[in-house]
């Protein structure tokens, strides 16, 4: 007989077991993320267990998010391109699911959002415009070089051609990396997530978080964070200063570590979501051809249609043209504050 329960301290190690061994967690069902995505973004966890007697059949990390306009959503998980039911069974799942409508009247939410890559056993409303591209690596990193695009070896060559280098570390190279960050965000016009996300990250993911950076004539240009979670590595947050563009930093920055997850026994390398046929599509379509389309699934309660939150609204199109000609201090400022409200 499958219960649902809340998750406390205590169920932290039985967590933690069930999503290590079951082959369909992903980097989002790790437990750091509750703490993290609440000190830094304030959002309340409602993280639930479905249990057999003691035994954990599957887990649901959520999250309650009020906007300032007063919306309210439940969100598997905020910021991180992955979520939803991770579970052993059907009846785990059901129940998991059941659980979470009833939890969205509860708290009077729009919907509940699960950031599937699978669509499941049920009958949700799903999005499917978004992808991911996952490079299959290999014990010799020779053997991806070699199946690579002759272009896309012409600029990772670019890059080296430069004199770009490349550094791995911790919190000590966040300030370089989020100024970098932080500036890329605002000229696309998206408030930039603040920089103590970063620091909540790199402190409750101490083994399997760091900081990758690109440098030039030893100025930063291009950085990125960098996540391990069992046998992949993930790119969730990465930009390039656009005046060094031309010599190819981002296929410097992919390149070192693709080659270091290959040289560390890593099977697999995950570029992060794009929206289809948008910029970082491209980009990443060099590295792999074929994208892994995610399935985005809405529980709707107080909605009938699913949310478009996403800068690809037009109805966004005059605040992203506003942003992009912020002072970039305001723009740092401001942004933490506006985009904690789109997750």
């Amino acid at each position: 007989m499958i219960e649902i329960t809340s998750y406390s301290d205590q169920h932290r190690a039985a967590w933690s077991d069930f999503v290590a061994k079951n082959p369909s967690a992903t980097i989002a069902h790790a437990i750091g993320w509750r703490e993290v995505i609440h000190n830094a973004l304030g959002h309340t966890p409602h993280y639930l267990l479905a249990l057999d007697g003691s035994h954990v059949k599957g887990v649901l990390p959520l999250f309650f998010i009020q906007t300032w306009w007063r919306a309210k959503y439940l969100i598997s998980v905020p910021w991180i391109d992955y979520g939803g039911v991770c579970s052993d069974n059907i009846e785990a799942e059901k129940a998991l699911l059941n659980r979470t409508r009833q939890l969205a009247a509860e708290l009077n939410c729009q919907f509940a959002e699960f950031r599937s890559v699978t669509a499941g056993h049920n009958n949700l409303s799903t999005s499917e415009n978004r992808v991911s591209f996952w490079l299959r690596l290999s014990d010799n990193p020779d053997e991806l070089w070699r199946g690579f695009d002759p272009k896309l070896r012409n600029q990772i060559r670019k890059s080296q051609k430069s004199e770009l280098t490349t550094e791995l570390g911790g919190k000590e190279m966040l300030p370089g990396f989020y100024g970098v960050f932080s500036r890329n965000m605002r000229d696309l016009g998206t408030p930039v997530w603040g920089i103590d996300l970063f620091e909540q990250v790199l402190t409750h993911f101490p083994d399997s978080a760091r900081i990758v950076q690109v440098k030039k004539d030893n100025g930063i240009i291009a950085g990125g964070l960098l996540l391990s979670f069992k046998d992949r590595l993930y790119v969730p947050s990465a930009s390039a200063n656009r005046d060094f563009l031309g010599t190819c930093p981002n296929h410097a920055l992919y390149w070192r570590v693709i080659e270091d997850g290959c040289r560390e026994g890593y099977r697999w390398f995950d570029f992060g979501r794009s929206a289809v046929d948008s910029g970082t599509y491209r980009f990443k379509q060099q590295w792999v051809t074929e994208p892994v389309r995610l399935h985005w699934q809405y529980s709707l309660n107080l909605t009938k249609t699913i949310p478009e939150i996403n800068p690809r609204n037009p109805k966004y199109r005059l605040f992203i043209n506003m942003w992009r000609r912020m002072p970039l201090p305001l723009a740092n400022f401001l942004g933490p504050k506006v985009i904690r409200n789109f997750p």
